[in-house]
Formats: structure tokens, C-alpha cells, sequence
């Protein structure tokens, strides 16, 4: 099946005046020339649809926030009634149903342990959240020492500075570096050919990359307030998998010292892995617990830390103890809506029968495309897959811009994909259809085939 690139239609306006005003989260400038952005107009399902009616399949749910797939009807009229009613009061001091109901049913679903709720309004800030409480509680449980974080090699948790601060990856960090706190990196496990099944099966337990991380948090325990993890995958770290046996005895061997578990799931929450939360796989119920993309069902921005029941007893006592970080848009009440209604879809169990089925047929695919392509290595968890490209077998690419290549090459068929550099990844909404994923899957063949020599 040969799907060949698609006509280009004509330049709309709208691309011009973009050009004129916006400054594009991690494009470079000479990049638009090449490959101008995509006015979109609206969405349905895992389908992007331009103003000419050009229809753009959405494999890596707009940067993995749109679980149920785009303008799913229970959340936009969830959405349309809470804004007609109450559109936005401040959180400090006020409080409304949306954001408390939602607090409750997170906390209700969530590994078991947790207390409270602190809301927030994106990854990296829920990051910061998590790390600033952390910090704060040993300061005022005279635990002075205690002032280092522990991090993974290879990690990402956002790029305001605290969280880039404990981003194991010099490609976000480096230029930075004299701004960031000094953090210990941990070493991680890359399983290559992890399946789906390896996640029940603790994979990663007993690699000598989990046995050299336990030593270090041992010989730093008592200069560590917390370590930080990416369960399961770390996703802009090139969709590596470190196993849920990894990140069960790391949080473990972490709790036994003393030290706090932060668990970024923003990324791989709300069903993304198999589960509600990827820390079910491990049966670890962390310190603290990050989520956005698709707290909100991937509509609105929105995201909070979960903290362990008990927590706020290091915060109790004068005024001068209490937590000073606020957001403006803290518990937006259109936000917490939009939560509401996208948790009450992974309580039908059809949601789950639904992922069940996907996480088979992805593995399906996965498979043939990894005998149809040049592909060193793949893996999956749930409904997250990665391709490893074989670049011994590429041809000249300008500039040595696999990824963008690869990219241009998704888009001209109308799929949108962005690899990290030579890894090819799926992560799509939990709605794709199976004529979808195999259109897909045809898609991704034919892009590697055409960047192989």
C-alpha cells in the first residue's frame, strides 16, 4: 500500500500572518520556511481539519494531551455549561464544585495514600509544585541537609527552572546550567524490545543499571530530599522504557531512606500506559504525584500535584510556615469541568475495552512495521509505541535533521508525527479507529523507507 505525498494547496493567509507575530514553541526560525505551520480550523476524533478541508490524522494526540480524542462531545458540552455558569474566581479564598469534585475523584482513583490536591496549570508547574513542597517541608521538620534532588539520565519534566533543573538530558539543560540547582543523576535502564506484557511482569528489576541507581540514593541519602521519575517511559527521552520493575524498586528503595518519590506522570496518566495511572503497573503510591496533558481530557490547560496524606503536617503551625506558590488560573473551574467529564469516561468500562483493544492492534501494527522498514529496535507500553531507526542504512539528510525530515515527510501524506531524531513514535488518541492505525502504520513504513538509502 503506497501512500504517496499529498498536493499542496495554496498558501493560506493565515501563514503569513503567524509569521509576522508568533514565536513557535520548539521550531526554529529557518525551519517555517521549509515547513510553514498548518492552519487548523477544527477537530473530531484523531483528525485535524484544515480551512480547505485537508484532514490531518493526529497520531501523537497534539503532543499526548487529547486521551479521548479532539472535541469529544461529553467534555464540550461539560465545558459549554460551566462557562456559562462560572467562568474563573480566584482560588485563594473561594472555592467552587468543579474543583473540589474533581480533587475528590482523583483522589479516589489514584494509587492509594494520597490527601490533598494542589492545582496547577501545566506540567512544569505542577513539577515545580511537587519540588518546592519537598524542599519547604524539610526546611521546617529541621532536616537542613536534606536540600539535593535525585533524577534520572535521560529524563524530562518541563523547562521553567526548577523542572529543567532535574531534566536528565544536556539538550534542554546545557545552555542553562549556570542558572540550575545541582541535582544527582541517577542511572535508568533503556529496554529496547520492551512488549506491552512486560510491564506486568516487573521488567527492569534486575538490571544493573536499577542496582547502581539503589547504591547511589544510599550514599546520598542524607543530602536528599527527593527523587524524581518518569514511570515507565521517558517519553521526550526518545519514548525509552525503563520498566515498571525499575520504577517499583527505586521508589521502594527510596521510601525505605527517607527520601521523597516524585512521580511525573504527566505524560503517561489517564490511561496512556494500560492503566488510570502508571504507577498502578508498579503498585508504588509516590510522595507526591504530577499530572496535566490529559488531566483535562487534553482540552484545557490544566494540572495539579497529588500529595500524600499527612503532608501538610510540616506545614502547620504559624502563618509564616504555609505554602506561598499560587497560580493565577489555580482550579479554573472550565478546567476542572473539563476533568470531570474526561475521568468520567475511563469510568465506563467500555473506555477500557476500548484501550484493551487498541493496545492489541498497536502491537499488531508495531510488528509489521518493524518487518516492512528498516527499524533497528521497537517496544511498546499500552498505547505508546517506538520505532528505533536503522541509520546505517540512511540516506544524506541536510543538516543531519532525521527527525524533521521524517516529520515533512508524515505531514505530506497528512499525518502528524514528530520523531525524536532517529526515534519514530505513535501515541495516539485512545478513539483511533483500526482503518485509522493501519493507515497509519503504512504511513510510518513509508516515511523510513523514504529516508533509507
Amino acid at each position: 500500500m503506497t501512500l504517496p505525498p499529498q498536493p499542496v494547496s495554496a498558501r493560506h493567509p493565515l501563514i503569513d500572518r503567524d509569521a509576522r507575530v508568533l514565536w513557535h514553541p520548539a521550531t526554529h526560525f529557518s525551519d517555517l520556511d521549509a515547513l510553514p505551520p498548518i492552519p487548523i480550523d477544527r477537530a473530531e476524533g484523531a483528525w485535524l481539519v484544515t480551512p480547505d478541508q485537508r484532514r490531518y490524522l493526529d497520531a501523537i494526540a497534539s503532543w499526548w494531551t487529547s486521551v479521548h480524542g479532539h472535541c469529544h462531545p461529553a467534555i464540550v458540552d461539560a465545558v459549554s455549561r460551566q462557562v456559562a455558569a462560572l467562568d474563573h474566581v480566584m482560588f485563594a479564598g473561594f472555592t467552587h464544585e468543579p474543583a473540589v469534585a474533581l480533587a475528590e475523584a482523583l483522589l479516589e482513583r489514584a494509587p492509594a495514600g494520597f490527601g490533598k490536591v494542589f492545582f496547577s496549570d501545566c506540567g512544569s508547574a505542577s513539577i515545580e509544585v511537587a519540588l518546592k513542597l519537598s524542599f519547604q517541608a524539610r526546611q521546617q521538620r529541621n532536616e537542613p541537609k536534606r536540600t539535593r534532588f535525585a533524577a534520572l539520565h535521560n529524563s524530562y519534566h518541563g523547562e521553567t527552572l526548577g523542572a529543567l533543573a532535574v531534566c536528565g538530558h544536556d539538550a534542554y539543560r546545557s545552555l542553562f546550567s549556570p542558572l540550575l540547582m545541582d541535582v544527582l543523576y541517577l542511572p535508568s535502564p533503556g529496554l529496547e524490545h520492551h512488549d506491552h506484557r512486560d510491564l506486568a511482569a516487573q521488567a527492569g528489576a534486575d538490571e544493573d543499571a536499577t542496582r547502581l541507581a539503589i547504591a547511589q540514593l544510599e550514599a546520598h541519602a542524607d543530602e536528599l530530599t527527593a527523587v524524581i521519575l518518569e514511570p515507565l517511559v521517558q517519553c521526550a527521552g526518545r519514548m525509552t522504557m525503563t520498566g515498571s520493575g525499575y520504577y517499583r524498586a527505586i521508589a521502594h528503595a527510596a521510601q525505605r531512606l527517607g527520601i521523597h518519590v516524585i512521580a511525573d506522570e504527566i505524560a503517561v496518566g489517564f490511561g496512556r500506559t494500560g492503566k488510570l495511572f502508571a504507577s498502578d503497573w508498579a503498585g508504588v503510591s509516590p510522595d507526591l504525584l504530577c499530572l496535566s496533558k490529559g488531566l483535562s481530557g487534553g482540552v484545557l490547560p490544566l494540572a495539579c500535584t497529588l500529595i500524600r496524606a499527612g503532608f501538610e503536617e510540616d506545614f502547620a503551625g504559624s502563618p509564616s510556615r504555609s505554602f506561598l506558590h499560587s497560580h493565577t488560573f489555580t482550579g479554573n473551574p472550565v478546567a476542572c469541568r473539563a476533568g470531570l467529564a474526561s475521568l468520567a469516561l475511563f469510568d465506563d468500562p467500555a473506555t477500557f475495552a476500548q484501550i484493551d483493544q487498541l493496545v492489541e492492534n498497536l502491537e499488531r501494527w508495531r510488528h509489521v512495521v518493524a518487518e516492512s522498514a528498516p527499524i533497528r529496535a521497537h517496544r511498546q507500553a499500552g498505547t505508546i509505541v517506538a520505532f528505533d531507526v536503522d541509520t546505517t542504512r540512511l540516506r544524506a539528510i541536510p543538516g543531519d535533521r532525521l527527525g524533521f525530515a521524517l516529520r515533512k515527510a508524515a505531514l505530506e501524506r497528512h499525518v502528524l508525527l514528530r520523531p525524536l531524531h532517529d526515534t519514530v513514535y505513535w501515541m495516539p488518541p485512545l478513539c483511533l479507529k483500526p482503518d485509522e492505525l493501519e493507515r497509519l502504520a503504512h504511513v510510518t513504513i513509508e516515511i523510513i523507507r523514504e529516508v533509507s538509502a
